[in-house]
Parts: structure tokens; C-alpha cells; sequence
């Protein structure tokens, strides 16, 4: 059977409202990141206590046929500076810029600098006005945040401590967000609860209606609809059509429960 996820799409205009202020313009990749900022954003501030982590294959889920124009319009948002995007094992995150620097701000706020060789304010303007806004990329080598941004030793040991940096291999790094672990404790046991429903039927198969009642609140800490979007992005299930309704079938990806 054909694969639709139109039901997905018409759940999302209903949830109509404003991302970003700077933003103005409507588009298929603002529609899909509002549907999960609408969905998810108040259980990432109970949960989490940081704003919403969206991944790329998301916004696949929504709009599977368009997944080139998602990219366009992600790489158009990133070069303006109104989004940044994070590599993970799950998938490359993104996050938009104002709510990742104001939990770089947090974390260095919340973290006593006195007793170190570094001045808070000058680290801040370093990363938010120099450093974010002219890298474009995921990661970065030590030789440019030495000599292109001015940091040192230091300064770069300190933001692999707050987590704002991650070793990737010898003296590169991935930019990185903050308390980070918990995220990926929170996606993984929900893609476990949604994966071991689908195992135990017959088919590997549940009606999305009959899926959605099933009592995952305590596991799908940040909404079903953000957790079987995560499930289907990752094709660890897909959304086929069915005369009575959308069926959600486990996908050709395996997930070790």
C-alpha cells in the first residue's frame, strides 16, 4: 500500500501560530518545526527545562515527498543564523539560535567562573556574536577557535566542560547542547515503548487511532505525536493507508530494545 502521511500534515495546520518573529514568511519547513514546537515545547520546559530539540528526519515525517525542499529551506534558516544544527547518533539535531543562546547564557551564568582564568562576558560575546554566527558548520578544528576566534586552552576546556563543545577527534570539535544526555535517556526510551507495542501484534501493526489511546504518557515523556514522529523520520516504522485509516507498521530499521 501507498505510504501517506497527509494525516500528519492536516494535524499541524490546525496548530497555527508565529515561530520567530523574525521570521514572516510562511513555508513548509516553518509549518512542520511550529507543529512540533506547538506539541512539544511546554514537556521539554517540564521535562528537560531547556527549549525544544527538533530532529531533521521529523520534518521528513511530515513531508516526506519534499524532502529537498526541507533541506533548502533548513541550510536558508541556517545561514541567516536562525537555526543551528548538532550532530547525535539519533540523527542531526537543530535547535533555533535565540533558545541555544540563552542556554549558553544559562550555563554560564549557573556555573561559578570566579575561580577560573576567564572573563564570562568576553566568552559570551565570543560564542554569541563572533563565533555562532560565522561558523557554518557542525563541528570546528582548534586551529580556528585559537586563531579565528581567540579562544585558548582554556577557554575551550571550559566549553567542553559546560558541554557546549565535544571532542570529536584530535583537537576537532562538534558543537554540542548542553545537559544532553537526558534528551537522548528520554528519545530512546520512547522509541523502546512505541517499538515493543508494534512487536507484540500480529502484523507489526497498530491503527494510528487505537496507537494514540495507548497510555505511553509516562514513557513518551515529550508527546506522541513528537515520538512516533521521531520513530517514522528514523524509518523504524512507516504510515501506510487503509479504507479504515492510517496504519502504523514497523519499518525495515532495527532499534535493540
Amino acid at each position: 500500500m501507498k505510504r501517506s502521511y497527509s494525516f500528519l500534515n492536516s494535524n499541524s495546520k490546525k496548530r497555527s501560530k508565529t515561530i520567530d518573529d523574525s521570521t514572516k514568511k510562511s513555508s513548509l519547513t516553518l509549518n512542520s518545526l511550529q507543529f512540533f514546537l506547538v506539541e512539544s515545547k511546554n514537556l521539554f520546559i517540564d521535562y528537560l527545562h531547556m527549549s525544544p530539540i527538533i530532529f531533521k528526519h521529523q520534518l521528513y515525517s511530515l513531508a516526506s515527498n519534499n524532502c529537498t525542499l526541507i533541506d533548502r529551506e533548513l541550510q536558508e534558516m541556517f545561514n541567516q543564523n536562525q537555526i543551528r544544527f548538532f550532530h547525535s547518533d539519533l540523527g542531526i539535531m537543530l535547535m533555533f539560535t535565540n533558545d541555544y543562546q540563552l542556554l549558553v547564557e544559562q550555563q554560564l551564568n549557573e556555573n561559578n567562573l570566579s575561580s577560573l582564568s576567564i572573563e564570562k562576558n568576553r566568552l559570551k560575546q565570543r560564542l554569541t556574536q563572533d563565533l555562532l554566527p560565522n561558523n557554518k558548520r557542525l563541528s570546528i578544528d582548534k586551529n580556528s577557535l585559537e586563531n579565528g576566534f581567540d579562544l585558548n586552552t582554556n577557554d575551550i576546556h571550559l566549553l567542553i566542560q559546560l558541554g557546549l563543545l565535544l571532542p570529536k577527534q584530535i583537537d576537532q570539535y562538534w558543537f554540542s547542547i548542553p545537559n544532553l544526555a537526558q534528551f537522548v535517556a528520554c528519545i530512546e526510551k520512547g522509541r523502546r515503548t512505541l517499538i515493543q507495542i508494534l512487536s507484540r501484534r500480529t502484523y507489526r501493526e497498530i491503527p494510528m487511532n487505537e496507537f494514540r489511546l495507548r497510555d505511553t504518557k509516562k514513557q513518551c515523556l515529550l508527546g506522541f505525536d513528537y515520538h512516533i514522529h521521531d520513530l517514522i523520520g528514523a524509518n523504524l516504522a512507516h504510515v501506510i493507508d487503509a479504507p479504515t485509516g492510517p496504519i502504523v507498521k514497523m519499518g525495515p530499521e532495527k532499534f535493540i530494545i
